[in-house]
């Protein structure tokens, strides 16, 4: 049996009296779940988390494209969080928890995780648990956990499916998500940051009004301004890292820097 055929009895297997929820990214991998769900006649409600941060045109792509998803919008904007809580990072993921989980997961979610994107999701199971806290009972349902990327591009290809610009030239992202994930690496986040650079003015104008509320706080003690304090981020630096930069390379600035890097802005 191959795994399109696996995966459509799989979800019917699971399925209960109470309709699936279908977390819907507007990626290549919920793009197949999606059309996978649709194939095995299951009961769903196909959801997209607005997180505010996703590439541009994202939510006309979908509604253009995938009409039958609900697109969901959050309470404050992911960079509105950003100038109340600061930077989030791989501990710290607050913008998950408000802008994703809180509005596209229910208790038993349809979802594209694969266990090729990374060792943490190799130990997944088909039917994972979730252990947090705030996901407390929600149970995570990946028809699609032993695909490869090939495998993906190969259904979506047969089936003709829409999927997204940005993963062709002159873009090619290998991953379609929130834009500067601390989560992704730092090499991709940069990228990400120099492909749309209205984002990273937007976490930087965000991260001053912190910096402003919150005097006393970490990063205003020990940045003098919010370019500094995205050059920490963006390179997933230490305190005491960037102190010693700073120590080391007379005239350091971080405002420089980021303008030619990320805005290509030339002197």
């Amino acid at each position: 049996m191959d795994k399109i055929q696996q995966s459509i009895d799989f979800l019917r297997k699971l399925e209960t009296d109470e309709p699936y929820c279908l977390s819907f990214s507007g990626g290549k991998d919920s793009v197949v779940i999606l059309d996978l769900a649709e194939r095995a006649g299951v009961r769903f409600t196909a959801t997209y988390a607005n997180t505010t941060v996703d590439p541009p045109g994202t939510i006309s792509f979908i509604k253009k494209n995938y009409p039958q998803v609900v697109i969901r919008h959050p309470e404050k904007s992911f960079f509105q969080l950003v100038s109340e809580k600061g930077f989030p990072s791989r501990m710290r993921r607050f913008c998950c928890e408000k802008l994703k989980e809180r509005y596209g997961i229910g208790k038993r979610t349809i979802e594209g995780m694969r266990a090729e994107e990374s060792s943490k999701r190799a130990l997944y199971e088909p039917e994972q648990c979730d252990s947090r806290k705030w996901m407390k009972g929600a149970k995570h349902i990946l028809p699609i956990l032993s695909w490869t990327e090939n495998d993906v591009w190969r259904y979506i290809r047969k089936r003709g499916l829409p999927y997204s610009k940005y993963y062709d030239p002159p873009y090619c992202l290998t991953r379609h998500g929130c834009v500067g994930c601390p989560l992704a690496p730092v090499h991709q986040m940069q990228a990400e940051y120099k492909l749309f650079p209205g984002y990273a003015r937007q976490m930087i104008r965000s991260i001053g009004k912190y910096m402003e509320n919150k005097p006393n706080n970490a990063l205003a003690r020990n940045f003098s301004d919010p370019y500094e304090a995205f050059y920490f981020y963006l390179n997933e630096m230490s305190m005491q890292d960037i102190r010693r930069l700073k120590k080391g390379l007379f005239g350091f600035n971080a405002k420089q820097i980021i303008e030619k890097e990320i805005f290509q802005t030339k002197k």
